[in-house]
């Protein structure tokens, strides 16, 4: 990818005039402008540096192709409609925190719980966005008390999602939590990999038993 293809004028992405699929903002730009890749046919996948603060009105929008984007934590500001349009949009990493997107999910909201950890936000949600943007949290910052509370408190339910998704990787950083493992809810969670034959997760649990 060439970076003679973005438009920048003093640190602000005014535009790209390319046709990769995966795109990475120059490092050195420090914003990326209103409706800087509105209505790109081709770009699929969004990779932003560390140097970029903001995100401005109507960036992405209806940019079809869309399907995944990395936001970093130097990201404060994202105006409304950013994203609108950009239907194909699934997975997405903020601030660290990577999860899938449910299409009856506010990003704004997502985003908020996220930046202020305030869970009564996701009260309203599918369990799956929930449990989504929970464990993305969780596996960035897995000593984090209120998550862990919260995790705690859900626990058999929301690792069995993580069966369904045959998440290995989030189920091996939980196990290894002892805060949240005991006896009682690892026969329950073993019990339910058998049925869905969840072979690598039913190992790590195997695992987990024996250590117990």
């Amino acid at each position: 990818m060439n970076d003679m293809f973005f438009l920048i004028r003093n640190g602000i992405v005014l535009g790209y005039r390319g046709y990769d699929a995966v795109i990475t903002i120059p490092a050195g730009a420090v914003k990326i402008g209103d409706n800087a890749f509105q209505n790109h046919p081709i770009i699929q996948t969004v990779m932003i540096p560390d140097s970029v603060t903001g995100i401005g009105f109507y960036a992405f929008r209806n940019c079809k192709l869309l399907n995944s984007i990395f936001i970093p934590e130097s990201v404060k500001k994202i105006n409304k409609n950013a994203f609108d349009g950009c239907t194909a949009l699934k997975l997405i990493s903020y601030h660290g925190v990577q999860f899938h997107l449910d299409e009856k999910s506010s990003l704004e909201e997502i985003f908020r719980m996220i930046d202020t950890a305030d869970f009564a936000l996701a009260e309203t949600w599918a369990t799956s966005q929930r449990y989504s943007v929970l464990w993305g949290m969780f596996s960035h910052n897995p000593a984090d008390k209120e998550i862990l509370a919260v995790i705690k408190k859900n626990f058999v339910k929301m690792f069995k999602y993580l069966i369904d998704e045959n998440d290995a990787k989030t189920a091996e950083k939980v196990l290894k939590e002892s805060k949240l493992v005991n006896k009682r809810n690892l026969e329950s969670i073993t019990k339910y990999a058998e049925e869905k034959q969840a072979s690598e997760i039913l190992n790590l649990l195997k695992d987990s038993q024996e250590e117990k």
